[in-house]
């Protein structure tokens, strides 16, 4: 019997993830809830369900999947969302992804792992975090929770991944670096050195060009 599910998100990256059910023919996606559409709106073959107040308020056991790229706004559906007993988090793991040595690597709930993706050996991945099509995880790498790496970028080995942390298409991170969490890496960028909290780098071979440090 298949298993319902509703994706929260009806953009771009929303589409995609309704995309790679294809791959899992045990899935029913339902619908998708978004705040930017109306309620009934056709986006592809789904319709929408609602808005994020509708889904905190379902009464049934619901799984939902985040298709959100921004790593804060990410975080934020989640405690909301999470306050409703009802509401469970799945991790996706593409049929077409490769993961060498399976028993070595943990994936936190809420996680979306692409088609193309490809993770090595002792890899830790924290809940929520997004790794898009064909990007590549090394050995010995932690990523964050809620941090999304977009298509194509590749994580050497031994890198360790803040939370909340956004690297762009294309993003190459060297051996041994140290993205602080909060932190935007720009499409493209080849990280050669650590980077701090909350701080934005781009180019070849990344600068910053912000650092904005929250205070609480």
């Amino acid at each position: 019997m298949k298993k319902d599910i509703v994706i929260f998100g009806a953009g771009g990256l929303g589409r995609e993830v309704f995309s790679m059910f294809n791959a899992f023919p045990e899935w029913n996606v339902k619908g998708f809830y978004d705040d930017g559409k109306p309620m009934g709106e056709k986006v592809g073959k789904l319709s929408v369900l609602g808005s994020l107040s509708d889904l905190i308020q379902v009464r049934e056991n619901t799984d939902v999947v985040i298709a959100i790229g921004s790593p804060s706004i990410k975080r934020k559906l989640v405690e909301l969302l999470s306050v409703n007993k009802f509401i469970s988090f799945p991790t996706l793991i593409h049929h077409n992804s490769l993961i060498q040595d399976p028993a070595s690597v943990q994936f936190g709930e809420g996680c979306i792992i692409t088609a193309g993706a490809i993770l090595t050996t002792d890899i830790h991945i924290g809940k929520h975090v997004l790794l898009n099509l064909n990007c590549t995880i090394g050995h010995d790498v932690l990523v964050g929770e809620y941090s999304s790496i977009m298509p194509g970028a590749n994580i050497a080995g031994e890198v360790k991944i803040g939370s909340d942390v956004f690297i762009g298409a294309g993003a190459n991170i060297l051996n041994g670096i140290h993205l602080g969490e909060k932190s935007i890496i720009g499409a493209g960028a080849v990280v050669t050195n650590d980077v701090m909290m909350s701080d934005t780098v781009v180019g070849v071979p990344a600068r910053s060009i912000r650092k904005t440090i929250n205070s609480k």
